[in-house]
């Protein structure tokens, strides 16, 4: 028997607890955006000590300010100032293990350790997980044997071909259990139309597999399976084995045979398991012509149900208008039908236990119109980097390079990010240019700033400051009188 895999003690204890409060989909919400600005693919390279923790607490700050539908948890309301509630997220973070901080010199640094950002990894990729195509994988699979068989790759080739021929089983298996699981929630439906259209966008539209409709022509891509169980038989048997057998016993088992043997088999076990893709296939459209069954039967009953039901209660009107008077008697037994005696007492609500610690006063208005006015007044000095897109996007639409006189400012959001663009200008001109840790360099999405050395100012009434260019990347820089 196949020992399970350990996963408890690879991820820290406390990982899952804030996924699993009361304000789980907001936690979950702000790693999302953390993992997208400082720590995922996406984001620009980390600094290789981290960054610095006022750093992700003015991120969280910023997420808060621009959505904030928190939920009472823990005594943590929704009207706790705003710095108390952001240092409290970081706090859970950081002790859950989703963040770890260190502190170097004077300054405390933060990182996401490298098996959390993995297991996070993972969780947004299943999150965005589509229909699967199965042509693709099995495409991918034969290439990647071919590679093997012909001595072009080496035993990773092999060990990524058996993973994908598993997670292509696993998704096949899990895909019956869904299609049976889809009808109960659709059949929830309050209205035929809200059914139909809930059964095309996510039945036909969204289905699980991308490319069923070819899996039954005579080219469908499983019709390479046969190939792909010989490719396998011949890696077993034929003069690449023991090659083969010395990469896993060098990669994989960490110099044990034994352990390197296992797992080269265990891949040749996992590419023979093909075979019984058809299986899989064959309870899969069984399962899909029976929820066809079940759609076509409660579409024809929610159109046909409320025609038939008017006339039943038409007919039964009618039938108690003319009806004589002794026959509209109740059909039930002599006595009291209702009855005191017959009722359940009620029941005794017990009288809430007098609180002896300190009430909290609730805000009065005045107090929640100047929370919600401060908050008004720092979101519209905040520039983030949505702003500046667009208030430089418009510039950069018909030309490479605009200069600051260009720049309008008709609100306090264009004031500024018009300070922002002169900050970065005049940082950008320093010696060294524009630091690689400056936190307002990660607003510079497509274009830079450089400051222009000639001299003259521009006055656009609100600021008197040096005149700047901003240029998009990829664009030559030149020096403008």
């Amino acid at each position: 028997m196949t020992q399970a895999p350990a996963l408890f003690p690879l991820l820290p204890s406390g990982l899952f607890g804030p996924l699993a409060s009361p304000n789980r989909e907001h936690y979950w919400l702000l790693l999302c955006r953390l993992f997208d600005e400082f720590f995922g693919p996406d984001a620009p390279v980390p600094p290789s000590m981290g960054f610095q923790r006022r750093e992700i607490t003015a991120a969280l700050e910023r997420y808060l300010l621009a959505d904030d539908p928190w939920e009472d948890e823990d005594g943590d309301t929704p009207d706790t100032p705003l710095p108390v509630r952001v240092n409290n997220i970081y706090d859970r973070f950081r002790g859950a293990g989703w963040l770890r901080q260190e502190r170097v010199g004077a300054r405390e640094m933060v990182t996401m350790p490298p098996v959390v950002h993995q297991f996070l990894s993972l969780l947004v990729e299943f999150a965005e997980h589509g229909p699967t195509f199965v042509s693709a994988k099995m495409r991918s699979i034969e290439h990647q044997l071919q590679q093997v068989a012909e001595g072009k790759a080496a035993g990773d080739a092999l060990d990524e071909a058996a993973d994908q021929a598993r997670r292509l089983l696993v998704s096949l298996s899990s895909m019956s259990l869904q299609v049976r699981d889809l009808m109960p929630e659709l059949s929830k439906a309050e209205s035929t139309a809200q059914f139909a259209r809930q059964w095309f966008e996510r039945y036909v539209s969204e289905f699980f597999i991308g490319d069923y409709a070819e899996l039954h022509k005579g080219d469908h891509p499983l019709a390479r399976r046969s190939a792909i169980l010989s490719m396998a038989q011949q890696i077993e048997t034929g003069e690449r084995r023991t090659a083969l057998l010395a990469w896993y016993r060098e990669h994989v088992g960490g110099g044990d045979a034994g352990r390197g043997g296992q797992r080269f088999a265990r891949s040749l076990r996992r590419l023979r398991e093909l075979d019984r893709i058809d299986e899989y296939l064959g309870r899969l459209d069984d399962d899909i012509r029976q929820a066809n069954r079940r759609a076509l039967a409660f579409l024809d009953y929610r159109l046909r149900a409320p025609d038939k039901l008017d006339i039943l209660l038409r007919r039964a009107c009618r039938g108690v208008q003319y009806a004589p008077e002794g026959e509209l008697r109740l059909p039930v037994a002599p006595g009291a039908l209702m009855d005191a005696s017959r009722l359940r007492p009620p029941r005794q609500k017990p009288q809430p236990i007098p609180r002896s610690a300190n009430a909290t006063q609730p805000p009065t208005p005045e107090q929640l119109a100047r929370l919600s006015l401060l908050r008004r007044m720092k979101r519209a000095r905040l520039v983030t980097a949505e702003d500046m897109a667009r208030y430089v996007g418009p510039h950069l639409e018909t030309t490479d390079a605009v200069e600051s006189g260009a720049f309008s400012i008709a609100s306090i959001e264009d004031l500024r990010a018009y300070q922002t663009l002169l900050t970065l200008a005049l940082r950008s001109h320093r010696a060294g240019g524009l630091r690689r840790e400056d936190p307002l360099g990660r607003l510079l999405r497509g274009y830079r700033v450089e400051l222009l050395d000639a001299g003259g100012h521009d006055d656009n009434g609100y600021l008197r400051a040096p005149r700047f260019v901003v240029r998009r990347i990829g664009t030559p820089s030149r020096k403008t009188a």
